[in-house]
C-alpha cells in the first residue's frame, strides 16, 4: 500500500478539543485523522499490512487496464503518493508490453520511501526501460508549482493516497489538469459497499464530528460523483482482500490494537472503553471465521477515467 504524505493534511493537535456530542469527553477530532499521528500510523499501517490475506499490491495490479497510452515515443507517467514503488513496478511490467519505454514522475513527500523506490529501481527487471524523475513533495507543493505550460502526462495515478489529501477535489481537478488531451487518470480507493467502510461509518456516525471528507473517511464513490458531474467517463474494476483480525480481540495484544486503530482510521482506540467496544461489536458480527482466522472483508475499485470523453 502506498505510503502517505504525512505532511499534507491539516491536522488539529490531539488534546485541543473535547465534544460534548452525546456527552462523550473525548477529542472527536481526532476520530478518522489517524494519518495526522505520523508515527503511530506507520506502525498501524505495517499490522494491517501483515494481516491481509492478499499481496495487496498483486491485488490493486491485476486490476490495471491494458491500453495503449500513447502511439510513439516514451509513455508519460506522473505517479503521486508513490511509496516505495511496490504498485508502480507492476503496473510498468504491463505498460512496457505496449510501449518502448516510460518516462516516470515520482511524487512523493518521504524521503524513506524515495531511497527505497531508487532501490527496487536498481534490482527490478520492471524497470529496465523506465526513466524516473524523483520530486520529494506533497502533492499539495507539487501541484501549486505546476503552470499550464508544464509536462502533460498521459497516466496519472494515485493508488490508496486520496484519503489523505488536505482536499479531494482540489486534488481531482489538478490530477485532471495534468493530463494530455486523450490521456487516463487511474485512482484506487475503497468503496462504500465493503465491511470496513461501514464499520468507518458507523465510528464517525457516532463519535466523529465536522465534514467526513475533511477526515480520511472517504471512498470511490466520492470520485466516482466528481467525475460524474463533470460527464467524464471512466471504467470500475473491484479487488477484494481479507483481513484476518484475530488479533484485535486478544486483551493486550499490540498487533490488534494497531490493528483496530488502522481500521478505524482513530489513533489509540483500545484506550476509549466504548470506541473499543463498539469497533469489536461491529467486527463480531460482520467478520467470518476459516480454521484459526477471523476475516473482515475489504472491497476496493480501481478507477480507470479517460480524458478523451470529458465534456468539460
Amino acid at each position: 500500500m502506498a505510503k502517505p504524505d504525512f505532511q499534507q493534511r491539516s491536522c488539529v493537535p490531539w488534546q485541543t478539543f473535547t465534544s460534548e456530542k452525546r456527552g462523550h469527553g473525548r477529542n472527536m477530532l481526532t476520530v478518522g485523522r489517524l494519518v495526522c499521528h505520523s508515527e503511530r500510523y506507520k506502525l498501524c499501517l505495517r499490522a494491517f499490512v501483515a494481516a491481509t490475506e492478499t499481496n495487496l499490491y498483486l491485488s490493486y495490479g491485476s486490476k490495471v487496464p491494458d491500453t495503449t497510452l500513447c502511439e510513439s515515443g516514451a509513455v508519460r507517467v506522473l505517479g503521486l503518493g508513490c511509496g516505495a514503488g511496490e504498485f508502480d513496478s507492476i503496473m510498468f511490467k504491463k505498460l512496457l508490453q505496449r510501449h518502448s519505454s516510460v518516462y516516470n514522475r515520482v511524487v512523493e513527500g518521504s524521503g524513506e520511501m524515495i531511497e527505497k523506490y531508487k532501490a527496487l529501481v536498481q534490482e527490478d527487471r520492471n524497470f529496465s526501460a523506465v526513466e524516473c524523475d524523483w520530486r520529494q513533495q506533497t502533492m499539495e507543493e507539487y501541484f501549486h508549482g505546476q503552470t499550464k505550460e508544464d509536462t502533460k502526462f498521459h497516466l496519472v495515478h494515485a493508488v490508496q493516497v486520496l484519503y489523505h489529501v488536505d482536499d479531494l477535489h482540489d486534488t481531482l481537478r489538478n490530477m485532471w489538469e495534468q493530463l494530455t488531451d486523450d490521456g487516463y487518470m487511474l485512482v484506487i480507493m475503497e468503496t462504500d459497499t465493503n465491511d470496513v467502510w461501514k464499520l468507518r461509518e458507523t465510528f464517525f456516525e457516532e463519535f466523529g464530528q465536522g465534514d467526513r471528507l475533511k477526515t480520511s473517511y472517504r471512498t470511490s464513490s466520492d470520485v466516482k460523483q466528481w467525475l460524474d458531474t463533470r460527464s467524464i467517463s471512466y471504467n470500475i474494476s473491484e479487488y477484494e482482500i481479507n483481513i484476518n483480525v484475530a488479533e484485535c480481540f486478544k486483551e493486550g495484544s499490540e498487533a490488534g490494537m494497531m490493528i483496530l486503530d488502522f481500521l478505524t482510521q482513530t489513533p489509540h482506540v483500545s484506550s476509549d472503553p466504548e470506541m473499543r467496544t463498539k469497533a469489536l461489536e461491529f467486527i463480531r458480527h460482520n467478520s467470518f471465521e476459516v480454521e484459526e482466522t477471523v476475516l473482515l472483508k475489504q472491497i476496493g475499485e480501481v478507477i480507470f477515467a479517460s480524458k478523451k470523453s470529458a465534456k468539460m
